[in-house]
């Protein structure tokens, strides 16, 4: 796993997860979509993820702010920059 993950992971505030596995981040960029699970690192396609897993939605600038911890996560959820969907018992 790349070291931009485990900050992102960390400010996500997912270190201690044990469900990282069921866990994938998609990064939308003007010209492309990425879907990374937070376990390994490696990408893969939306049509793999199933409804038991969770996705964490948000674009390159809201990736940047969080890497760079320059926002709380649960601000950007507030300001509806980062959305969830599937299993969000997955967070706690």
């Amino acid at each position: 796993m790349n070291l931009e993950i485990k900050e992102i992971i960390n400010n996500l505030k997912l270190a201690n997860k044990i469900n990282l596995d069921k866990i994938y981040l998609q990064i939308e960029d003007d010209e492309k979509t990425e879907i990374i699970n937070l376990e390994s690192g490696e990408k893969t396609k939306h049509s793999e993820i199933s409804k038991s897993n969770l996705l964490i939605k948000m674009n390159m600038n809201t990736l940047l702010e969080l890497k760079e911890n320059k926002k709380n996560p649960e601000d950007l959820l507030f300001e509806e920059k980062i959305k969830i969907s599937g299993d969000i018992k997955l967070l706690q």
